[in-house]
């Protein structure tokens, strides 16, 4: 009796996981939180600030060199001290801006990669735009889900913690850059890095994520449960090249 119980226990788990809903996720929800959780100083300094500590930074570099001309010399150690007092002038604590450059640079950089432990293994469902990608050698096709239209064409590329390699079904070969997505299925932390050929020329592709397709439909957000299917104007005419 108790071995039946167990079993039928056991049962009721599975069904219960089975028929729960995919997650929805936001792309901000995919960056680990604690790599972002940082204190930045340069963040809110402006762009006249930050012009100005590159500047000195850039002047401390030429001066540490020994094949200066007395003049030059003396013009970039004035343009130095002129940069400096610049910017204690605005309440800047320049040593320790100085100081801490390498430190945020390596933190900034973590925060573009570390993926949220939170999703790996979990079935989300995520919208945006998918860009078609050349087949895999085993045949299965593969797209690239960005959160914005134009992304890696002719706008820059997301991070590659908000950029989700999809591998999509025989039958769901999605053929435009701009048609907006809502594309449910397993999601895992699988690092990738390719190179693909997107509209006129190459982008790379550098995600963190891996996404199994079960269900891509049109319309984003507004998701009405149209399944993509054989959606797509026409192949690819080139390896990686996809409809304009």
């Amino acid at each position: 009796m108790r071995f039946l119980t167990s079993v039928f226990v056991a049962a009721m788990l599975v069904a219960t996981h089975a028929q729960a809903e995919p997650e929805s996720i936001e792309f901000s929800d995919l960056v680990d939180p604690l790599a972002v959780a940082f204190e930045d100083p340069y963040a809110a300094m402006g762009g006249d600030m930050l012009s100005e500590l590159k500047v000195l930074v850039q002047l401390d570099e030429k001066l540490a060199g020994t094949d200066l001309e007395e003049e030059t010399r003396t013009r970039l150690e004035a343009r130095r001290i002129a940069a400096r007092e610049k910017l204690e002038a605005n309440g800047q604590d320049v040593d320790a801006l100085l100081a801490q450059r390498w430190d945020v640079a390596k933190k900034r950089r973590t925060a573009l990669m570390a993926t949220n432990p939170i999703f790996d293994g979990v079935e989300v469902t995520i919208s945006g735009y998918i860009i078609p990608a050349p087949r895999a050698a085993d045949g299965g096709g593969f797209g690239y889900l960005v959160p914005q239209v134009g992304m890696c064409s002719h706008l820059p590329p997301p991070p590659p913690n908000q950029l989700v390699r999809v591998r999509l079904r025989a039958d769901q070969q999605v053929g435009s850059l701009y048609l907006p997505v809502r594309v449910s299925g397993l999601l895992r932390v699988e690092p990738s890095d390719e190179t693909i050929f997107i509209l006129d020329g190459e982008s790379r592709m550098l995600s963190g994520w891996t996404l199994d397709a079960d269900t891509v439909n049109l319309g984003g957000e507004a998701g009405a449960a149209r399944d993509l299917g054989t959606l797509g104007s026409r192949k690819p005419e080139k390896s990686g090249e996809v409809d304009q």
